[in-house]
């Protein structure tokens, strides 16, 4: 074989041996393929048994002290109505006394009632972060099963193809590991209507 030839040959060969390493590492440096899977939150979130749970406690708390508030929000409405009915014979001195009490039962009525609400929201949304939590640990959990690198929500898909869904799994999951909770309830404040100046 003529020297040329063999030059050719030797130069074509090492080009093509530099060529397979250069596609070699673009392909190496090529990110790897997205592994999706998709989870819906808020269903999870209403649909676990420690959720219905969680809401059942708080229901059951605020029967108990609605009907006790009921009771307070009929007196106080005993209490105008009599007012009214003494107005004419009532000097302005003593109705004005008596008005200024209404008002001051009102008032702190109103507010226990506003703070009570707010003391039991609270206890709710300390409750409901640790069933989030652990719904999410269980999200991670099987992502990383299934070798996921992108987890969605659901309001985030458009179209999905079967078994990317994983919601179903997550709420078995969660419920098995935390089938329910104790809520840490508040000490609500007795709504009784207090006379002014009388010590709870």
């Amino acid at each position: 074989m003529p020297r040329k030839i063999k030059r050719r040959a030797l130069f074509g060969l090492l080009f093509a041996l530099a060529a397979m390493a250069c596609a070699g590492r673009a392909l190496a440096q090529q990110p790897a393929p997205s592994v999706i899977v998709i989870a819906d939150i808020n269903q999870i979130l209403r649909d676990a048994k420690a959720a219905k749970d969680v809401q059942g406690q708080l229901d059951k708390a605020m029967m108990g002290y609605s009907k006790a508030v009921t009771a307070q929000e009929n007196e106080l409405q005993k209490m105008r109505d009599d007012l009214e009915r003494q107005r004419a014979t009532l000097t302005p001195d003593a109705f004005s006394t008596q008005a200024r009490t209404y008002q001051q039962r009102f008032d702190a009525l109103d507010h226990s009632v506003q703070a009570n609400r707010q003391a039991m929201q609270q206890s709710y949304n300390d409750a409901m972060t640790k069933v989030e939590n652990t719904a999410l640990q269980i999200v991670a959990e099987i992502a990383a099963e299934r070798k996921a690198n992108l987890v969605l929500t659901r309001a985030a898909v458009l179209f999905e193809t079967d078994g990317l869904d994983i919601t179903a799994e997550v709420t078995k999951r969660l419920d098995a590991k935390l089938p329910s909770l104790a809520v840490n309830l508040p000490k609500l404040d007795d709504p009784a209507v207090q006379p002014p100046g009388a010590k709870p």
